[in-house]
């Protein structure tokens, strides 16, 4: 008898943390979705800070962990919007602005240990 093949979408949210002068990449897995078109509606209706993206690529639901699952990745923006790669530049910017507006946050001079 054959499996059918599954696949699952694996949304992955990346986001720029830290401090505006040694600012880096966090990520998370943050949703499966059974179709990229529902991918893409979630991240839609997702509301994420403008210092962060998403990735999405598919999965085989039991695949043979030896066999590799390709290079098919996609890339949004904060809004949903498809982008041809990780916009990691434009979020450093957005995240050094965002921590202008909140000085309160982020301190010039963290402090000492």
């Amino acid at each position: 008898m054959s499996q059918r093949k599954r696949t699952v979408w694996v949304m992955m949210h990346y986001e720029i943390m830290g401090l505006p002068d040694s600012p880096r990449v966090d990520s998370v897995q943050f949703h499966v979705s059974s179709s990229l078109e529902k991918a893409e509606e979630y991240m839609r209706n997702s509301r994420v800070d403008t210092h962060s993206w998403w990735q999405v690529h598919p999965h085989e639901v039991d695949a043979d962990p030896f066999v590799g699952e390709g290079d098919q990745v996609h890339y949004y923006s904060h809004r949903g919007t498809r982008l041809t790669a990780a916009p990691t530049t434009r979020a450093i910017s957005a995240f050094r602005r965002h921590a202008a507006r909140h000085p309160e946050r982020y301190p010039p001079h963290p402090p000492s240990p």
